[in-house]
């Protein structure tokens, strides 16, 4: 029997699984193991904890493992990648595969077949993937710059909107929500902290939703927004993909990740029905993926090829 480790590792969380051939036999979460994000020290012992416990939970030793494959981004900064590999080739056997965390969520949706992922969570990106496997991507620049439709943009935009109703002489639902959720008593002290570098958008979401559900109409208005938004992004992929292999729009799959995707139906509805205007033929993957079914697969797929030896731990 072989064994495989797949690793998902983003900027607030580490995930990890453990499989056989056939199946998954343990998981695991626990913070981030990304060196861009925490400090190294940190981010090891994050990394143990996720490999000390799938191994305790499958009962399978880490030096019996056949290959793994890490899906993370920044895989072309050197620190990052090569951190990894020493990592890993410390504590665990057989091949280890680095690839952008954007592969395996691609791989979780549509292994080795083509089709258009969407990821909103915390941040935002769309990959879409052709038949001759070339990718392209719309979005995903950081929340400082795009990230439209992920948990911080929409955070923003729900108190722009919000502020813009006070300057037009309404005080929004949404404001006394969003003041009681922060512990605060007034607009003026909800600018001072929202204007704070630190400040998470983010966090506003379970707000958000509230307030649209109750008819908040800016809070209704920015989830709407915010799934028209990516369902053009949406779009500028399926463009390029259709450029490439003319046709591939017809039927082409369509999965989702991320918490606002998963959780958000104001969002995601907003996106699938922005996009059937355009391509009636779309095939929606219903519920959204996890990448770490991708991870396990790549590991599965190039565990024969030997891609990056590494020596099992002694």
């Amino acid at each position: 029997m072989k064994y495989f480790l797949g690793l998902d590792i983003g900027g607030t969380k580490t995930a990890c699984a453990l499989a056989d051939e056939q199946k998954i036999l343990a998981r695991a979460r626990a913070g981030s193991a990304k060196v861009l994000r925490v400090d190294k020290d940190e981010a090891a012992g994050n990394l143990r904890q996720v490999l000390d416990t799938v191994s305790a939970e499958s009962g399978v030793a880490l030096g019996d493992i056949a290959a793994s494959c890490i899906g993370t981004a920044g895989i072309a900064v050197a620190d990052v990648t090569n951190w990894l590999r020493e990592q890993m080739a410390s504590r665990v056997g057989g091949t280890l595969t680095l690839v952008g965390d954007e592969i395996i969520t691609l791989d979780a949706a549509f292994p080795g077949e083509p089709g258009v992922i969407v990821i909103a969570g915390t941040g935002s990106n769309v990959i879409g993937r052709s038949r001759s496997g070339w990718t392209t991507s719309a979005g995903g620049w950081g929340p400082a710059i795009s990230d439209e439709g992920s948990g911080s943009n929409l955070g923003q935009r729900a108190l722009r909107g919000v502020f813009s109703a006070i300057d037009a002489g309404e005080e929004p639902l949404l404001l006394r929500r969003v003041l009681d959720h922060l512990g605060l008593q007034a607009r003026e002290d909800l600018v001072g902290v929202a204007n704070a570098l630190d400040f998470s958008f983010a966090s506003l979401m379970p707000v958000i939703v509230r307030a649209a559900q109750d008819g908040d109409r800016v809070a209704r208005e920015t989830l709407q927004r915010g799934g028209e938004v990516l369902a053009r992004l949406v779009m500028h992929v399926i463009g390029r993909l259709a450029k490439a292999e003319p046709g591939i729009e017809k039927g082409l799959k369509i999965a989702s990740t991320g918490s606002i995707l998963a959780h958000v139906e104001e969002v995601s509805g907003a996106m699938r029905r922005k996009l059937l205007e355009v391509y009636p033929q779309l095939e929606f993957v219903p519920g959204t993926v996890d990448p770490l079914d991708g991870a396990i697969y790549r590991a599965r797929r190039f565990y024969a090829e030997k891609a990056e030896p590494q020596s099992a731990p002694r």
